[in-house]
């Protein structure tokens, strides 16, 4: 029976070890202006795919790491004229974690991935309250978060969330910057948040626009939450460990 237990859990660890890389990868870059849509990841017990996928998707993917953890190329993210397909297979079923550590070390065999991890100063955005206070109360009611649309695209109505969850809501791309809860408010809250008045030009009538050209949904955050939530964003820089890219190529080696 020891015999039987040994052999037994020699075999699990023999078989955890033959699945730390996918059995057939076929990794491509897309070429230029070929790709549209956004980045899509399915992934099964014995398969992963990746359509228009950048190289910050497939890091954000393998180690869990948003685009504004991470220093690097400037075209790791888009807009970009480098996106990637992935579709690949393993020998039998596994984990969704193996998953993760399989697509790392595609990352490192075919794009030659390297990187060290830092403590530094970045740019954040803490979410405190106004000197009122907030403008919404604490949840009557019972259940998971709920975020619904309300009257036009850029409302939104919230019910039952916290604010760690409402910064985080917050985080890039929707703002330039991470955003840290520091309103030292606990519990779960309802409220509606509307940009729309804060999105378009009273004069003319057309969209405001950021520096990229894209509606400037961030600056409508600003000056909306202090006016309907009485919470607003702070800038200021915070510790964070980040990833440093120190070396990837942006053509895969052959498959």
């Amino acid at each position: 029976m020891r015999l039987a237990s040994i052999l037994f859990a020699l075999s699990c660890s023999l078989s955890a070890q033959d699945v730390q890389t996918f059995e057939v990868a076929s990794f491509k870059r897309i070429p230029p202006g070929t790709h549209s849509g956004g980045a899509i990841r399915e992934v099964t017990p014995t398969s992963l795919t990746i359509r228009n996928a950048s190289l910050g998707n497939l890091i954000r993917w393998a180690y869990g790491y948003e685009h504004f953890q991470v220093v690097g190329p400037a075209w790791r993210e888009r807009p970009t004229d480098t996106i990637y397909d992935i579709a690949a297979k393993t020998a039998g079923p596994v984990s969704a974690s193996q998953i993760d550590s399989m697509l790392q070390r595609l990352l490192k065999e075919r794009l030659a991935l390297s990187f060290h991890y830092e403590q530094r100063e970045l740019p954040v955005y803490a979410l405190v309250v106004e000197r009122n206070g907030p403008k919404f109360k604490q949840s009557a009611s019972a259940g998971e978060t709920s975020v619904k649309s309300c009257a036009g695209y850029y409302c939104r109505k919230f019910e039952r969330i916290s604010m760690q969850e409402f910064a985080k809501r917050m985080d890039p791309p929707f703002t330039s910057r991470h955003v840290v809860d520091e309103t030292g408010l606990s519990g779960v809250y309802d409220f509606t948040l509307d940009l729309s008045a804060y999105v378009l030009d009273t004069e003319t009538g057309k969209p405001v626009l950021d520096a990229r050209g894209a509606i400037d949904e961030e600056g409508a955050l600003l000056l909306a939450l202090p006016k309907q939530l009485g919470i607003k964003l702070q800038r200021k820089t915070a510790a964070m460990e980040v990833m440093v890219i120190d070396h990837v190529a942006r053509d895969p080696s052959s498959n």
